[in-house]
């Protein structure tokens, strides 16, 4: 047996320990034992590349996918398997949207290159589903566009319009990466599909707040610029890019996504779902939480 062979057995029995202790371990804590699950992920399965390295710490959420197979089947290989194939998929839509958003071939290329590799994983349902999963979220791209146009032109933006823009964003969770646990679960649900679904636009809100500078350079979407257009005209944002948050908070923009929060949070709490996957709402909790901490430091 070679040392890296080792390597990798030493880490499958630390990871199904650690997955152990975290299950057993209650609301307190689980957000950071649930990172340290992810970066033991990382070290099991690393990229192969920087650029794939860096679309692996954008979506952080990836662990939640391993934890909630785990939970469920107690089957480590099962659940690597589940996780290996949300993070390629994961990479695949951000790679398509960054090529939606600059136009650049190269990452095109490569998302396809990790979808023949997904494919090649599995056989049954999940090989022949794929592409009509994928299909169901390409649809996002030309809308954000449309949104995309509607700002630039001066369109306000109504509370209805937010969510449903919120809510098609994230919608890659329940149409693309709950379908690989409802295919190696038992007791998977459309109750969980649909906590998954929150949860991600939960996170989505957070990365919105820490790219408003970045996603106002670009002129793309961001659900707190589209917001604010209730109250400052997105002309007099982008004309005043490192004043953004400023224009945003002293104009009541915040106060239309702390009702999307507490309407998310609504709808979570109302949705019951199988023990073994109970932690997901400790997760709802600690990313409603964040977000909050987050936009605390708004400048008033």
């Amino acid at each position: 047996m070679t040392s890296e062979q080792v390597l990798t057995d030493d880490l499958r029995d630390l990871l199904v320990a650690k997955s152990e202790k975290l299950l057993k371990h209650g609301e307190h804590g689980f957000i950071e034992g649930l990172d340290e699950v992810g970066g033991l992920l990382s070290s099991y399965d690393p990229a192969p590349s920087p650029l794939l390295n860096v679309l692996d710490q954008k979506g952080y959420d990836i662990a939640t996918y391993f934890i909630s197979a785990y939970s469920d089947s107690k089957n480590f290989d099962r659940s690597i398997v589940v996780y290996r194939t949300v993070k390629s998929l994961v990479r695949y839509i951000l790679l398509m949207d960054r090529y939606y958003e600059i136009g650049n071939k190269k990452y095109e290329r490569i998302a396809r290159g990790i979808l023949r590799s997904v494919k090649k994983m599995h056989d049954g349902q999940m090989k022949y589903s794929l592409d009509f999963w994928l299909e169901r979220s390409w649809p996002f791209w030309d809308f954000e566009q449309e949104v995309k146009n509607l700002m630039i032109k001066g369109h306000t933006f109504t509370f209805k319009e937010l969510r449903h823009y919120s809510l098609f964003k994230s919608s890659d969770a329940p149409m693309l990466y709950a379908p690989v646990l409802d295919n190696e679960l038992p007791n998977f649900n459309q109750n969980v599909a649909s906590i998954l679904h929150y949860n991600q636009t939960l996170q989505d809100l957070l990365d919105d707040f820490e790219d408003i500078e970045e996603d106002l350079h670009d002129m793309m979407p961001n659900i707190f610029i589209l917001a604010s257009t209730e109250h400052v005209p997105f002309s007099k944002i982008l004309k005043n890019p490192s004043h953004a948050r400023k224009l945003m908070a002293s104009n009541g923009g915040p106060d239309s996504i702390l009702s999307l929060v507490e309407h998310y949070n609504k709808m979570i709490k109302e949705i019951t779902v199988p023990q073994n996957f109970a932690f997901l709402k400790y997760l709802s909790r600690e990313y409603t939480n964040r977000l909050l901490k987050a936009m605390d430091v708004l400048p008033g």
